[in-house]
């Protein structure tokens, strides 16, 4: 009998109640269906994340380095951030 085992990581934003212009960041971890959400404790401004790809607009230094703190968590996960 084949064992089918899937992981998918999904980077998501929540919006923060008394800020409507700044967002929470959190991953959402499934695994053969089954998930788990957890903050990031990262934050970004409304009109710099960029909903489809999960990540900052920009080449700034900030974007750079929270993107890059991104791929570190697609990396930990053990999945690649292109098939998100």
């Amino acid at each position: 009998m084949l064992n089918s085992n899937t992981l998918k990581v999904l980077i998501f934003t929540r919006d923060i109640s008394n800020n409507p212009e700044k967002l929470t960041i959190y991953a959402r971890i499934t695994v053969n269906g089954k998930r788990a959400e957890i903050s990031l404790k990262r934050y970004a401004l409304v009109n710099e994340w960029d909903e489809n790809k999960g990540r900052l607009h920009g080449l700034t230094p900030q974007s750079r380095l929270l993107n890059s703190y991104l791929d570190e968590v697609y990396g930990v996960c053990g999945t690649d951030n292109e098939n998100h």
